[in-house]
């Protein structure tokens, strides 16, 4: 395995301003002499939540480990917060770092076209904003047109902060992400899909009484209607934040039965971009 962390704004010269994050922590497979030829992974860009008040780290490694058994290249993002900062700055930090993999795919051995991203709560808002709003005026400002290479290859929706509706979003992420420089209206998902978005794989927890399911319900939906592969899980129990769903990232002992229920997401979602010919060879 090969670990090294990415600062993103010296890897790409931008001015950090007030930031203080914006850094890639990569987990790469190796070449093994032993193997004959070249093996080529697909990628994996994880982008943990916390309500844009704070990163989890309950929902970054844990989650690279996991698709890096499965195959995957992976690239957790720690993003900067509020209330030092709010848009454009945990966007763009969303989309250097997907610029960063698609730029290095050849000299990683990663498969150009074959890179997924991950979001979970916020994250899962962060997600969005460079699957949804790929070409959105702070993107574009770094990378002019470039800008589609940020969006995603696929997308695996986690438990996601969608709606700015207040009936069944989560307005502390929407304050935190907007400030006082955008409209949260702007930045609502299900508002924004197109049919050019790439396949979404979205899950969640029907019992979730801090990001109500029905935002995800909202988003899926809105994938349907713009003829977009879709794919939707809910799972009847659990709460907010399951993560990978196992004893090394919740508190409960000994385990919720709640958790190994929903667990089966995880592999649900690589057979899902397994579908999609996210594969090694």
């Amino acid at each position: 395995m090969i670990i090294e962390k990415i600062d993103l704004f010296d890897y790409f010269h931008v001015a950090r301003n007030d930031a203080i994050e914006g850094t890639l922590t990569c987990y790469r497979h190796s070449q093994y002499p032993e193997i004959s030829g070249k093996t080529r992974h697909p990628g994996m860009l994880i982008l943990p939540g916390g309500g844009y008040s704070f990163v989890s780290e309950r929902e970054g490694d844990p989650v690279a480990v996991e698709y890096f058994a499965a195959g995957f290249d992976c690239f957790v993002l720690k993003y900067d917060v509020a209330p030092r900062c709010s848009y454009p700055v945990q966007l763009q930090e969303a989309a250097m770092a997907m610029m960063y993999i698609r730029k290095n795919a050849e000299a990683f051995d990663i498969l150009p076209d074959k890179i997924a991203a991950i979001g979970f709560s916020a994250g899962g808002h962060l997600l969005g904003c460079i699957s949804i709003l790929w070409d959105d005026p702070a993107v574009k400002y770094l990378f002019g047109e470039e800008c589609e290479l940020v969006r995603p290859d696929a997308s695996i929706y986690s438990y996601a902060v969608i709606s700015s509706d207040p009936k069944v979003g989560h307005s502390g992420s929407f304050q935190n992400f907007c400030g006082t420089k955008v409209l949260p209206n702007d930045y609502s998902l299900e508002k924004k899909v197109r049919p050019s978005c790439k396949p979404a794989f979205i899950w969640a927890n029907t019992l979730d009484n801090a990001v109500p399911v029905e935002g995800s319900i909202r988003l899926y939906q809105a994938f349907v209607a713009a003829g977009v592969p879709a794919e939707m899980h809910l799972f009847r129990g659990g709460w907010h934040g399951l993560t990978v769903c196992n004893e090394e990232t919740d508190h409960t002992r000994p385990l919720d039965p709640a958790l190994p229920y929903s667990r089966p997401w995880l592999k649900l979602s690589q057979n899902f971009l397994a579908a999609l010919g996210f594969a090694r060879y």
